[in-house]
């Protein structure tokens, strides 16, 4: 599917700084350059964020839906959590190898939240790297990664 486009519901855009709206535009930037599944058509996929799930709408242009996933909280709360924990180790690690450890460990979390998106998402052929991008933005959504040091990227230390 050639994504074309994400966009976030009103609601969310509104109760977000001006450092989460740059963060946000740079995991959608990211996100889409990587974009590809089995979906044939120009495709946007609008993201709604409640306090209770995420609504994932796949639109074709012309807004005729293709398809919706509800992605509830709890379905990416233990990784999320365990992924903010790991960073905020990470801003405090004592040493290479504390920090390389820890950096190994957000990888693999990132790839454990990643891989429960592409099970959720395998009607629209989300791959494990699509997926992996995808968890970055919602939990940048959920979560504001802008306060935290170390979200972004793997470390190369040695």
């Amino acid at each position: 599917m050639p994504l074309n486009a994400v966009v976030i519901d009103e609601r969310t855009l509104q109760r977000g700084s001006e450092a989460q709206h740059v963060e946000w535009d740079a995991n959608i930037r990211e996100f889409l350059s990587k974009a590809q599944s089995s979906v044939e058509h120009l495709t946007t996929l609008h993201v709604s964020l409640t306090e209770q799930r995420f609504v994932l709408d796949f639109r074709e242009e012309g807004e005729c839906a293709l398809g919706s996933i509800v992605i509830p909280h709890e379905l990416l709360a233990e990784h999320i959590t365990e992924y903010v924990d790991i960073v905020r180790q990470i801003a405090d690690a004592d040493g290479v190898n504390q920090m390389e450890a820890l950096d190994m460990a957000k990888k693999v979390t990132h790839d454990r939240g990643g891989r429960v998106l592409k099970r959720e998402l395998r009607d629209f052929g989300f791959n494990l790297e699509m997926a992996r991008r995808l968890f970055t933005l919602l939990l940048s959504l959920r979560v504001d990664t802008t306060r935290l040091v170390g979200i972004h990227a793997h470390r190369t230390i040695r």
